[in-house]
């Protein structure tokens, strides 16, 4: 069982912020007033490192900047921009949540916590930090970094991530959220285990909590959190095709019944248990001919899946009508498709070394 909170909720407030006040990174969507800004940045940190957002964040307002852009932009335009970010379903969830506010609300972002979690991809975590941040609305938010530094300042053992374990670390947010400032508490929960509390070798020393960490006074900051056991690795072997026609190159549109990256658009591809069944499957898919000499390869992981991705040239005879949507891009056109990561490689090695 984890002790009681060793220090009330005022001076654990009043430490935290005023630590928050003389080291907070300077990040571009802190200190301005704008709700729409500010939902932007929170869809694009989620599961997402700062360093990564900064230059995605600043291009995407700078194209799309309110509520309807977002919502009247070409579906391809929003991907274009998310592109190298992943986890795509974000972009697509934030221009239909763009779509409802514009249709709904008026053109303006719901302040209460019943209306804004019946936006697209708005779970309980996005809508206390975009309430506290954009309105300045005493709801508390819990993500990794917080559950992160309320296990070693609370002592709290157990999976933190689900169950009881999981709503214990809300309650303690719950009764932690000030009614001043809340916005800037929640990001100094958050700043505090991104900066500091790291998950490997906190830097204790610098911790503004130090002296009310359960976790710190029992040398057991290491242990904490006890996370659960992680899903285990799927190796996916994944093919690719590099058919090349009059000066263009086919590229296809991954469909809404696709299990990753919906809406993007790749070389014509297929997994496999193998390079060969996927290869096999691509053939009779498109009626394409490969040569069995890869070209280029390419791995990435998208959640615990590990993607061992190969490019291999063919030939198509045209004989075999394609299903789904296929384009015969010119480099021009390649260059403006979203493609998601491990096909944007593949692209830019194609852009730079095939001659159509």
């Amino acid at each position: 069982m984890a002790k009681p909170i060793t220090s009330t909720p005022a001076v654990f407030q009043q430490t935290l912020l005023k630590w928050y006040d003389q080291n907070k990174r300077d990040l571009p969507w802190r200190g301005i007033q704008n709700p729409y800004a500010t939902f932007v940045s929170e869809m694009m940190l989620q599961q997402t490192q700062v360093k990564t957002v900064i230059p995605f964040y600043g291009r995407f307002l700078k194209e799309l900047p309110n509520w309807k852009a977002l919502a009247k932009a070409k579906p391809e335009k929003v991907l274009k921009l998310w592109e190298g970010l992943g986890y795509y379903r974000r972009a697509r969830n934030l221009q239909a949540a763009a779509q409802m506010i514009v249709r709904d609300f008026g053109g303006n972002l719901p302040d209460t916590l019943e209306e804004i979690v019946k936006l697209p991809g708005v779970g309980p975590y996005s809508a206390g930090a975009i309430l506290s941040i954009a309105y300045q609305k005493p709801h508390p938010l819990v993500d990794g970094n917080v559950i992160r530094v309320f296990s070693r300042i609370f002592l709290l053992r157990g999976n933190l991530k689900a169950g009881e374990g999981h709503k214990r670390v809300w309650e303690i947010a719950k009764k932690l959220i000030p009614a001043k400032r809340p916005g800037d508490f929640n990001q100094a929960l958050m700043e505090l285990g991104a900066t500091v509390c790291f998950s490997d070798n906190p830097q204790c020393l610098l911790c503004p909590m130090r002296s009310q960490c359960q976790a710190s006074e029992k040398g057991l900051q290491n242990e904490l959190p006890e996370m659960p056991k992680a899903q285990e690795t799927v190796e996916v072997s994944m093919a690719a095709l590099l058919i090349g026609n009059k000066g263009k190159i086919l590229v296809k549109k991954r469909s809404h019944e696709e299990r990753w990256l919906k809406g993007m658009w790749e070389f014509p591809s297929a997994e496999g248990s193998s390079f060969m069944e996927a290869l096999k499957k691509l053939e009779k898919n498109t009626g394409a001919k490969a040569v069995l000499r890869e070209i280029q390869s390419v791995r990435h992981q998208i959640t615990h899946h590990k993607i061992h991705l190969k490019l291999f040239p063919a030939s198509f005879s045209g004989k075999k009508k394609l299903t789904g949507e296929h384009l015969w891009a010119s480099s021009k056109e390649l260059r403006k498709l979203p493609f998601a990561s491990a096909q944007n490689k593949l692209r830019d090695w194609v852009l730079k070394n095939h001659k159509p």
